[in-house]
């Protein structure tokens, strides 16, 4: 389990997580701007 590394990036993709519920699909890839 590598949370020590990824947990404040991990706060961060929770708010793109949330944009990102609503179009994931091809666009899994725009979200990361």
């Amino acid at each position: 389990m590598r949370v020590k590394r990824g947990f404040k990036a991990r706060q961060r993709r929770k708010k793109v997580l949330k944009l990102a519920k609503g179009f994931r699909g091809g666009r899994s890839k725009l979200f990361r701007t």
